[in-house]
């Protein structure tokens, strides 16, 4: 059996994350994780100014292609687009592929390609489908995350769940400005055209599972929706859009419910479901929740939701989000410099102690406390 004093479960950028951090102070880190890296990940890949002073990288030292983003947002009340976003200071748009890579060979700790499958406690240990044993564990592999799911009863509430449909390619007639939809045909959430250096698109469309079961509406229905108006404002051409495979998944946004740490266990990311609730953002909580767990391994920090940001807008606009989204029971953060590739905003604080099973279906088939601006 292979022992390790961290593992981690999950090499997305919350895994890598804090397996960078423990590294760097000599800690005995592995990380398992079900496939083969580089690997495709679902996601418009929007990055902050924050991530990258939380990662403590440059666009300079970053070895692959990104773009600084200029954002234009929609809404259906006004004729014209915003050059306006409520976010703080710069954003960029990156490919997944390309960099959960890049962080996960950075964080310079061994790396199995293993599917966990049952996990156990022994004494002081954890062990790992008999092949794996640790004294801190560390859950970090997503929204069905098998650490969460074995370890921590399913606190995430109905109100907070959100399906997404997307898709990233390389398209020729790809337009400069990255483009926003907020509640387009009603939708409780937005739809975004992200471009990507390269040639590279992401346009995908994020909703409320509330929204879709109370309006009676299908996610497939707004998607194709989107798709039209792409095509009508002549940011896509008709034959691509008829064509593109689109696939889905589904995350949660924070709320105040839920363990996120016991016995040296810790949830981080989309497996601890921290998307802020203004904007959906989730690369930014899953670096930050990451980067917090390895300082708590380390005897550093304390680990609990209070420490999360709560909102990505930061300004006026995150001041009055957090009188009108109050998450009861935290201390509210409320950090400028962050985005999602999914952003949702919240319609109630109601949870329910049940979570929804929800199958997407395919066409085919962030930092330690010290470093955060607390509004």
């Amino acid at each position: 059996m292979q022992f390790a004093e961290t593992i981690i479960v999950g090499g997305g950028p919350g895994g890598s994350s804090c397996a960078g951090k423990l590294k760097q102070r000599g800690h005995d880190t592995l990380i398992l994780d079900r496939k083969t890296f580089p690997r495709v990940k679902l996601c418009a890949g929007w990055i902050t100014e924050k991530v990258m002073s939380d990662l403590q990288f440059s666009q300079a030292d970053y070895p692959h292609a990104i773009l600084e983003l200029e954002v234009r947002t929609h809404f259906p009340f006004l004729p014209v687009a915003l050059p306006w976003f409520p976010t703080e200071f710069t954003n960029y748009s990156i490919r997944r592929v390309e960099f959960d890579h890049w962080l996960l060979d950075r964080a310079g700790v061994p790396v199995i390609e293993h599917t966990v499958s049952r996990i156990r406690r022994a004494g002081e240990l954890y062990i790992i489908d008999d092949k794996f044993s640790c004294r801190n564990l560390v859950g970090a592999g997503g929204t069905m995350c098998p650490v969460r799911r074995q370890l921590f009863p399913d606190n995430r509430g109905r109100t907070s769940q959100v399906a997404t449909l997307e898709k990233e390619f390389e398209y020729a007639g790809r337009q400069e400005i990255c483009h926003l939809y907020f509640f387009d045909r009603g939708l409780k959430g937005y739809a975004w055209y992200v471009p990507k250096a390269d040639g590279f698109v992401n346009v995908g469309i994020g909703g409320k599972c509330k929204y879709f079961k109370k309006s009676g509406t299908k996610i497939h229905d707004h998607f194709q929706g989107f798709l039209d108006r792409l095509v009508r404002e002549k940011r896509l051409d008709r034959s691509t859009a008829e064509q593109l495979d689109f696939s889905g998944h589904p995350y949660f946004l924070t709320s105040y419910h839920g363990e996120v740490q016991k016995d040296h266990c810790y949830l981080i990311g989309d497996s601890a479901g921290l998307a802020t609730l203004d904007l959906g953002e989730g690369i930014g909580p899953a670096i930050e929740s990451g980067l917090l767990a390895a300082s708590a391994i380390l005897g550093e920090a304390a680990y609990s939701r209070a420490e999360f940001t709560t909102y990505s807008s930061g300004g006026l606009t995150g001041q009055l989000l957090r009188r009108l989204l109050p998450v009861r029971g935290t201390e509210l953060k409320v950090v400028g410099a962050q985005l999602p590739g999914n952003a949702i905003p919240d319609d109630s604080q109601a949870q329910s102690a049940g979570t929804p099973s929800i199958r997407l279906p395919s066409s085919g088939d962030q930092s330690d406390a010290a470093q955060r601006r607390a509004a």
